[in-house]
C-alpha cells in the first residue's frame, strides 16, 4: 500500500509540474520545451510504476504477469531517459554545444549500455525477473543494473561542478537537486527491498528543479526589463548629445587634413558611433545586413590599427532576416580581442558565416586564436559594452534564439548564433 501512495503522490507532483511548465509565462522557448518534455517523460515513468503495481500479484493476480513485466521495462526505460535529458539542458544553459561535449557522449554510451542490460534482463533471471505467479524477484546480479545510472549521475555532477561559474545560483541548485536526491533514493531502494523510493525522490527532485529553474527565468526576465529601461535612458541621453559629439569629430577630421590615415580613422569612428546610436533608437530587431554594416565599420577601424595582422573573411549565404541589435559586432570584437590578439604573434583570421536551414538561421564567428577550455570564459574584458553573457541573454529573451560556444586550447574558437524562424520578425 505504501508504494501505491508513493506512486499516486509522484503522479500528482508530475501533473502539477507539467501544468506549470506549460502555463508559466516567464521561461524562454528552449527552457519551456525542455521542462514540458522532462515532465512528460517523468509522468510516463511514474504512470508506468503505478500501472505496474496495479498489474502486480497483489492487485492483478497471476494473469497479469506479462503486463507487469512490460510495464517494469517501460518504467526503467523512462527513468533512465531523464538523465541524458538533464545533461543536455545543463550544457545548453552553459551556452555550449552539447553534441560535441565528451561528458554527454559518455552518458549516451552508458545509457545505451543500460538499455542493453535492460533488454537482456527480459530473457534472463540474473538481474531480476517476474515469475509465472506474477511475483517480482531480484537476481544475484541486480546491482549491475544500477551501475550505468550511478555512473551517469556522477558524470553529471562532474559536469555541473566544472561549469559552476557559467550558470546562476538558482540553476546550480536546480541541477544539483535532481542529481543528488534521486541518487540517494536509489541507494535507499537498493537497501530497502520493496520500497519504491526512487519514484518519490525523482518526483520531489523534479519539482525542486522546476521551482529553481522558473525562479531563475523570472530573475532573468526582470533583469532584461531593467536592462531595457537602462537602454531607453541611454537613448534619451544620446539624443541630447550626438550633435555636439559629431560636430567635434568633424572639426578634428578637418584639422587632420595632412594626416589622411588619422582622418580616415576619425571618419570611420564617427560612422561607427552614429551606427551605435541609430540601432539603440530602433526596435529590438533589425535587418542582418544593418548588423553586418555596423560590424564592418568596427573591423575597418581594427584593420587601421593592426594592418595585415588581422585578416577577415565573409561567407554570407543568406542576409534576408532579422536579429537583435548589437549582437554580431560584440562577438566579432571578442574574436579579435581574445582570439586573434591572444596569439603570440598577434596575427590571425576572423571568419563570419551565415547559413539558412528549414527551421533556423545560423551565424558563426570563427577565429584561429589560442582557444580556451570549455569551462572557461572568453568574456573577461569588463570594458566591453556588451559581453557574451549579455548577448546570450538578449537572444533568449528577444527572439528565442541561443548562443553556442565551442573551443579548445590551441584550436581556436567558434561562436554560433541560432535564430529560430518561427520567432523572428520579418
Amino acid at each position: 500500500m505504501i508504494n501505491m501512495v508513493i506512486a499516486i503522490t509522484g503522479l500528482i507532483i508530475c501533473a502539477l509540474g507539467l501544468w506549470n511548465a506549460i502555463n508559466n509565462r516567464y521561461p524562454d522557448r528552449i527552457t519551456r520545451r525542455y521542462l514540458i518534455s522532462f515532465f512528460t517523460v517523468l509522468t510516463a515513468y511514474v504512470l508506468s510504476d503505478l500501472l505496474g503495481q496495479l498489474a502486480s500479484a497483489e492487485y492483478g493476480g497471476a494473469a497479469w504477469a506479462p503486463a507487469a513485466r512490460l510495464l517494469l521495462f517501460f518504467e526503467s526505460m523512462f527513468s533512465s531517459v531523464l538523465i541524458p535529458m538533464l545533461t543536455s539542458f545543463l550544457i545548453w544553459c552553459c551556452g555550449e554545444n552539447g553534441r560535441k561535449d565528451p561528458g554527454l557522449r559518455a552518458i549516451v554510451v552508458l545509457w545505451i549500455l543500460y538499455m542493453g542490460i535492460l533488454v537482456y534482463t527480459q530473457f534472463s533471471t540474473a538481474i531480476y525477473w517476474i515469475d509465472h505467479e506474477n511475483v517480482y524477484h531480484r537476481g544475484p546480479w541486480y546491482p549491475v543494473l544500477l551501475v550505468p545510472p550511478v555512473l551517469m549521475m556522477l558524470i553529471n555532477l562532474i559536469i555541473l561542478w566544472r561549469r559552476r561559474t557559467l550558470i546562476s545560483r538558482s540553476q546550480m541548485i536546480a541541477f544539483g537537486s535532481y542529481m543528488l536526491i534521486p541518487g540517494v533514493s536509489m541507494v535507499i531502494q537498493m537497501l530497502s527491498y520493496g520500497v519504491y523510493a526512487i519514484v518519490l525522490g525523482s518526483s520531489i527532485a523534479a519539482m525542486i528543479m522546476l521551482m529553481y529553474v522558473l525562479n531563475d527565468q523570472v530573475e532573468r526576465y526582470y533583469r532584461q526589463e531593467a536592462e531595457n529601461s537602462r537602454l531607453n535612458s541611454a537613448i534619451m541621453l544620446s539624443q541630447i548629445q550626438p550633435h555636439f559629439l559629431f560636430n567635434t569629430l568633424g572639426t578634428i577630421s578637418h584639422l587632420c587634413s595632412d594626416a589622411p590615415e588619422a582622418k580616415k580613422a576619425i571618419n570611420l569612428f564617427s560612422r561607427y558611433l552614429r551606427g551605435n546610436i541609430d540601432v539603440l533608437s530602433r526596435e529590438s530587431l533589425l535587418p542582418f545586413e544593418k548588423e553586418v554594416e555596423h560590424t564592418k565599420l568596427y573591423l575597418e577601424l581594427e584593420k587601421l590599427r593592426f594592418g595585415d595582422a588581422l585578416q577577415v573573411t565573409w561567407d554570407l549565404a543568406c542576409t534576408e532576416f532579422m536579429m537583435p541589435t548589437l549582437t554580431l559586432q560584440p562577438l566579432v570584437e571578442n574574436a579579435v580581442r581574445h582570439g586573434i590578439r591572444g596569439n603570440p604573434d598577434g596575427c590571425g583570421t576572423v571568419q563570419i558565416i551565415s547559413r539558412e536551414y528549414p527551421d533556423r538561421y545560423e551565424i558563426s564567428v570563427l577565429d584561429d586564436g589560442p582557444g580556451f577550455r570549455p569551462e572557461g570564459s572568453p568574456d573577461t574584458d569588463e570594458r566591453s559594452h556588451v559581453g557574451i553573457a549579455n548577448v546570450r541573454e538578449r537572444l533568449k529573451v528577444i527572439c528565442g534564439g541561443e548562443l553556442r560556444i565551442s573551443s579548445s586550447p590551441g584550436q581556436g574558437s567558434r561562436v554560433e548564433i541560432i535564430l529560430p524562424k518561427e520567432k523572428r520578425a520579418s
